[in-house]
């Protein structure tokens, strides 16, 4: 390794190191057994699938508890340094789902896309680029590449693939963020779900096509059948989260508030719990996470939070 990367990786913290036996000292793995797992990576990941909400099945390759300790060292220690774009909102520090439909609160027009196949669509020469510009030299980087890869792409379950799709996609956020700000339109990426929205209905349709070459001139694929234009007349949903016309916010929504306080109600009254949430613990859960994206919401039903805490006393 030359003395400009060993300084370039101090400069931004990062480890240094160059061989297979060099990152198992570090990470205190067996060299051998570290060389395995880079040669056949495939081997030590679990294949299953889960359904989708929009109907079919998601693939999920799931690591190894000894593959993923290895990418949780390389996330912790590598990755997690190196920034992504502001516009990216999904797996970053700090940022919750709320922050990713906040800057679109003012605006009246939406248009949502969705990259296909997300994941297994960031090939290995892309996730080998990232580190190279990290500062790692070609071996070492096709090293760490191999430890994170599964055949020829991200693996959905894969601890290091959240973070690498974040920082692949650095140049498509820069590049979309340029054309919106050249046309006051409001931009945010949640993993592979884009939001684009603006005051002005027509600006934001002529800039959809423009916004489709440079999704594709980065080598990724829009999902069509997900594409959704939504104006002030529909109900306007955001990575889950719902905006009524008649507010200025993005909530959990009316229909999903009133679910909830049915639930919460007769868990109360009836001493009765239904589907996934049955129990005290389920609804602390939910709470938890409504309090981070609508703090309107949360304050109405904290009241019965409250007396469910006081009922079933733990």
């Amino acid at each position: 390794m030359t003395p400009e990367s060993v300084n370039r990786l101090r400069l931004i913290g990062l480890p240094v190191f160059e061989w297979v036996d060099e990152l198992a000292d570090l990470i205190h793995v067996d060299p051998k057994r570290l060389r395995v797992l880079r040669q056949i990576p495939e081997r030590f990941y679990k294949r299953y699938q889960i359904p989708k909400k929009s109907g079919g099945y998601r693939d999920i390759a799931q690591p190894s508890a000894e593959l993923k300790a290895v990418q949780a060292w390389i996330l912790r220690n590598i990755l997690d340094k190196l920034r992504p774009s502001d516009f990216a909102t999904a797996y970053v520090a700090g940022k919750h789902l709320s922050d990713n439909v906040s800057p679109h609160a003012g605006n009246r027009y939406f248009i949502s896309l969705d990259i296909e196949e997300f994941f297994p669509s960031v090939n290995r020469w892309r996730v080998k680029n990232i580190f190279e510009l990290a500062g790692y030299p070609p071996k070492t980087a096709e090293m760490l590449t191999s430890l994170c890869k599964y055949f020829d792409g991200l693996p959905q379950g894969g601890v290091t693939s959240p973070s690498l799709s974040n920082l692949v996609a650095l140049r498509l956020d820069r590049r979309l963020a340029g054309l919106c700000a050249r046309s006051n339109i409001v931009f945010t990426r949640y993993a592979d779900d884009m939001t684009f929205s603006s005051n002005n209905r027509v600006v934001l349709s002529k800039a959809l096509r423009c916004i489709i070459l440079i999704i594709e001139s980065e080598r990724f694929a829009v999902n069509h059948s997900k594409t959704r234009v939504l104006g002030p007349r529909t109900q306007c949903r955001i990575t889950g989260l719902v905006k009524d016309a008649s507010e200025p916010r993005f909530g959990i929504g009316r229909k999903k508030k009133t679910k909830m306080r049915g639930l919460m109600y007769n868990a109360l009254a009836k001493n009765t719990f239904y589907s996934q949430y049955s129990s005290v613990e389920s609804f602390e859960g939910w709470l938890s996470f409504l309090k981070g994206v609508d703090q309107k919401s949360f304050s109405q039903m904290s009241g019965y939070w409250r007396r469910l805490q006081e009922k079933y006393k733990r």
